[in-house]
């Protein structure tokens, strides 16, 4: 069979459903011949058309997603590392991405994928591999992603049923670049479906949230930690407007000092700027270092209460 033809298939029968209700198996393998990781976790995952899932754990470890039509609710299940409560965010269902449907620009990452409309999109090749399991095996190869810091390995496989045209199995390799950084990290993520239901009925419960009870709103966790930190990039692969960013921030004794480092146009800048609190609290002293490819500077503020 052609495979261009059966990916227009697959994504013509996610289209069309009406509901799903899956049981999957998710394994994540990641390391080198020294040392090898590998992760595995049951799922369950449920919609129904045109926006509302639920996605959760079979477990009490995980993250469970939920939007039922107006709110994307999303309850992490294990504590931070600064310990504390499961906590959950919620935000208005039409500002988010509906979670763990294929993205053409994302074709492989690290959630898993059960609603498959637009797998025959931004195809670089296709071909049909073998049959196994009763499946299609389908190799599929995508343009590259237009997200630097994620690089695809190799082609994408899909066991493809061909009867119902639904994805029984999907496995590929992922690599992440961080921003500012150049080591690859590789992992291979592999998920596959143990039971599923096609356009059935499905409770109104199930796409209902209720956070548990020692979970609490996100902003207003408790706990400690030595710091955090966040990175990204903008701006496409190439060109003057692209930049890469990474910033943290931590605890020296009571001054609390903040890392930034940005990479653009060619150069990068280190911003290291540390905050000196008077013990009374009415007066911040800042103290400032920049460095880049032409030297550093250094400079001091000071803030008053009044």
């Amino acid at each position: 069979m052609d495979a261009i033809l059966l990916l227009r298939e697959v994504s013509s029968a996610y289209r069309g459903l009406k509901s799903l209700a899956v049981e999957a198996v998710m394994v994540t393998e990641s390391g080198d011949e020294d040392l090898r990781r590998r992760e595995e976790q049951r799922v369950r995952f449920f919609y129904k058309a045109p926006d509302r899932i639920r996605y959760e754990p079979c477990g009490k470890k995980g993250t469970v997603e939920v939007n039922d039509g107006e709110h994307l609710h999303t309850c992490f299940l294990l504590p931070g590392p600064g310990g504390g409560a499961p906590y959950y965010r919620t935000a208005t269902a039409e500002m988010c991405w509906l979670p763990h449907r294929f993205r053409p620009e994302f074709p492989l990452s690290n959630e898993p994928v059960f609603l498959f409309a637009g797998i025959e999109e931004r195809v670089a090749k296709a071909e049909v591999l073998r049959e196994e399991d009763g499946c299609y095996v389908v190799s599929v190869a995508y343009e590259p992603s237009p997200h630097p810091g994620v690089i695809a390995g190799g082609p994408v496989l899909y066991w493809v049923h061909p009867e119902t045209w639904m994805v029984m199995r999907r496995q590929g390799d992922l690599g992440h670049r961080f921003p500012m950084g150049d080591e690859v990290q590789w992992s291979r993520h592999t998920v596959m479906v143990r039971t599923m239901g096609l356009n059935e009925r499905l409770p109104e419960e199930t796409f209902r949230f209720t956070p548990p009870a020692e979970a609490v709103l996100a902003g207003g966790r408790s706990g400690t930690g030595g710091g955090s930190g966040t990175a990204f990039s903008a701006g496409g692969p190439d060109g003057p407007r692209r930049l890469e960013h990474r910033g943290w921030h931590e605890w020296d004794g009571e001054t609390l000092v903040d890392h930034s480092v940005w990479k653009t146009r060619g150069v990068t800048l280190n911003f290291e700027r540390r905050m000196i609190f008077s013990t009374d609290g009415k007066e911040v002293r800042v103290e400032e270092r920049i460095r880049g490819p032409l030297g550093e500077v250094k400079g001091e503020f000071r803030l008053g209460a009044g």
